[in-house]
């Protein structure tokens, strides 16, 4: 990455199946197939520990996330969790993502 390049991590997203509380998305990562968990609350976005180091991101870190599709928005939210478990839990999010069935996602520092 180019000095004062933003790290970015971009998820290309497809409505996979639906749970009780949400949905779940995949996606690629690093080559190998990934579900990405989707729900309404506020608890925020929970990100594998190899993610959040190439964002250089701890928990309370606030986050760019930007949905790109039919109408792309972005909305700012918390790192609420590092650890294993890729998960956002954000009601605009959510819906942007699920009413298109999927879209774009690209999650940035600030």
């Amino acid at each position: 990455m180019a000095e004062g390049a933003r790290a970015e991590l971009v998820f290309v997203v497809d409505v996979s199946s639906f749970t009780k509380e949400g949905f779940v998305g995949t996606t690629e990562y690093e080559g190998k197939k990934v579900e990405l968990e989707f729900d309404a609350g506020h608890e925020g976005v929970f990100l594998t520990s190899e993610m959040a180091g190439r964002l250089g991101v701890r928990k309370g870190t606030e986050l760019s996330a930007t949905v790109e599709n039919g109408a792309n928005i972005t909305v700012k939210a918390t790192v609420a969790s590092v650890g294993k478990l890729l998960r956002i839990s954000d009601e605009k999010i959510y819906y942007a993502v699920g009413r298109e069935g999927g879209a774009i996602l690209r999650l940035s520092k600030g």
